[in-house]
């Protein structure tokens, strides 16, 4: 039976607490092998570090999902389906029965002829990166998750590099492509002064400088809870300001709006920071002026060392998938589509769409 190791290196959402979060960049490994598909045996190490060996199995659907069964009136919300423990109940939930690194900062990808080797410096209690403590993980495919923004800083220099550097037709299309910031404020009260009847109401500012500060805001259900969107310029420039004084522009737009039954302060908020986070670089991507949708099939398409047929490197993401980008199904549809390319390549007939041949 031959085996075929797959690493995956992406970027890491931290949780709530980003200072406490157990990392900020994981390296994903699964194995696969070959033989019946079903007779396998894997051993596998979960997240909180205990080994588990079995027999290969459907992961669960989650529990924690749940559907709201409200009217589709005229003067009602659809039916939905809406994740009672948060998002993250996604990630943990395709994440069982792997073995996820933590705290592990990629530096270096080398690929070649035999396969690939990742180069991690680990990441300490006080989220710095420590070099002198480097570990260097070795697999038949490397397959590239990282966010387009931190793909573009690549290209400058900044790590992770890749040895050899990316084909020509690949950073091209890395620095065509767009990568955009779209910043949140989440604003938790302990009552509801808003309009419930809708999901969401909009602001527009006085400025066109400042058009895209607080242009619309979310409800989250019966909550009490508002999530404010800032986009463009706007989304740049407050990561460069303090929470507080965001959160009082925040507030100040909302009492423009309802007026003295807004109270002083939220009892709780937070303030994302996408572009200014080095393991995102940015929120999502987008067809820039001199980009085009092939941009992001040439995005997808797998490295080939040369002088070899099969490829080495791979990738996924949403910036990977024309038709669904900037989505969190776009992504994971990508994971998929390089799934089966991986298996197909290295098990059975090629997959299509082939890999782009360096000129």
């Amino acid at each position: 039976m031959r085996g075929l190791c797959v690493h995956t290196v992406c970027g890491y959402v931290p949780s709530r607490d980003r200072v406490e979060s157990d990392g900020m960049v994981a390296l994903f490994w699964g194995a696969l092998r070959t033989g019946r598909r079903r007779s396998g045996r894997v051993v596998t190490q979960a997240v909180n570090g205990s080994s588990t060996e079995g027999r290969r199995r459907r992961r669960p659907t989650p529990r924690s999902v749940e559907h709201d069964k409200q009217g589709v009136g005229q003067d009602e919300r659809p039916a939905v389906r809406r994740f009672k423990e948060g998002y993250g109940i996604v990630p943990q939930t395709l994440a069982q029965d792997l073995d996820i690194r933590l705290k592990h900062v990629v530096r270096l990808i080398k690929y070649n002829a035999t396969g690939v080797e990742i180069a991690c410096a680990k990441l300490t209690d006080d989220s710095e990166v420590d070099d002198a403590d480097v570990s260097t993980i070795r697999a038949d495919v490397c397959l590239c998750t990282l966010p387009l923004g931190v793909l573009k800083h690549s290209l400058t220099g900044d790590s992770p590099k890749f040895e050899p550097a990316l084909p020509d037709w690949k950073a091209q299309a890395i620095r065509r492509l767009g990568f955009g910031n779209l910043n949140k404020v989440v604003l938790c009260f302990d009552r509801v002064f808003w309009d419930q009847t809708g999901n969401l109401f909009g602001h527009t500012n006085e400025s066109t400088l400042s058009r895209g500060e607080m242009f619309l805001f979310w409800s989250i259900y019966d909550a009490p809870v508002l999530i404010a969107l800032i986009a463009g310029q706007s989304a740049d420039m407050v990561e460069k300001m303090a929470d507080d004084i965001i959160i009082k522009r925040c507030m100040a737009v909302l009492t423009s709006i309802f007026g003295n039954t807004v109270p002083p302060e939220p009892t709780e908020a937070m303030v994302t920071r996408w572009r200014s986070d080095p393991f995102a670089r940015g929120s999502y991507s987008y067809v820039a002026t001199e980009a085009t949708g092939d941009d992001y099939d040439i995005l997808a398409a797998p490295v080939v060392p040369t002088g070899q047929d099969l490829p080495r490197l791979f990738f996924a993401g949403e910036h990977t998938l024309r038709n669904y980008p900037a989505t969190v199904h776009g992504a994971l549809l990508s994971g998929l589509r390089e799934a089966g390319r991986i298996g197909d390549q290295y098990f059975g007939c090629p997959y299509s769409p082939i890999a782009l041949e360096e000129a």
